[in-house]
Formats: structure tokens, C-alpha cells, sequence
């Protein structure tokens, strides 16, 4: 048992708290696509887009998946795989709710 308490996020639980990502990422040379899931209650869904808002990226899409918390990707595979084709390897974003 002790070793799933150790796995994903938990052993940067602590460094995660006092991280600003707006500070210390406030920009990006790439491309940057958000996935997020109205529900997700491991990432603030307000922060989240508080965070896409203030970023500078080339280009920058976000995603609201109205069924989904956490993981998208298997909560609502059809409409990531939908974004995945249409925007994400074609460089656009026409299919985000925010640009």
C-alpha cells in the first residue's frame, strides 16, 4: 500500500501548492492546448483558465469538456480525439471555447 501513497502527484503535493505557474511560466514559444473538464476537482477549473488567459503562447486554445472531472481523454474520448485531428495536428484551434 505504501507505495501507491508515493505514486503520481503526491510526492510533489507540497512543491505544487507553492508553485505560480503564471510567474514562472508566463510565457511559451509553442503551442498550447488546455483540456479541462468542468468537474475537475484536482485542478481549479477558474484557475485554470485564469492561468490560459494571462499566458502568452504563438497560438493557445481552451477546451471545456462539459462531462468530463479530471480525465478528459477517457471521460470523453470522441471529442479529444475530435480536437486532436481537427485542431491540435492541423496547428488551429477553431474548436476551443477560448482563443
Amino acid at each position: 500500500m505504501k507505495k501507491f501513497t508515493r505514486s503520481g502527484v503526491s510526492i510533489l503535493w507540497d512543491k505544487i501548492l507553492v508553485t505560480d505557474l503564471a510567474k514562472q511560466v508566463p510565457e511559451l514559444d509553442i503551442p498550447v492546448y488546455f483540456f479541462h473538464g468542468i468537474y475537475d476537482y484536482t485542478v481549479s477549473y477558474p484557475l485554470a483558465k485564469a492561468y490560459f488567459d494571462t499566458l502568452k503562447a504563438p497560438m493557445k486554445g481552451f477546451y471545456t469538456f462539459e462531462q468530463s472531472a479530471h480525465s478528459p481523454m477517457f471521460e470523453e474520448p470522441a471529442k479529444v480525439q475530435r480536437i486532436l485531428q481537427a485542431d491540435v495536428l492541423a496547428g488551429l484551434t477553431n474548436l476551443a471555447d477560448i482563443k
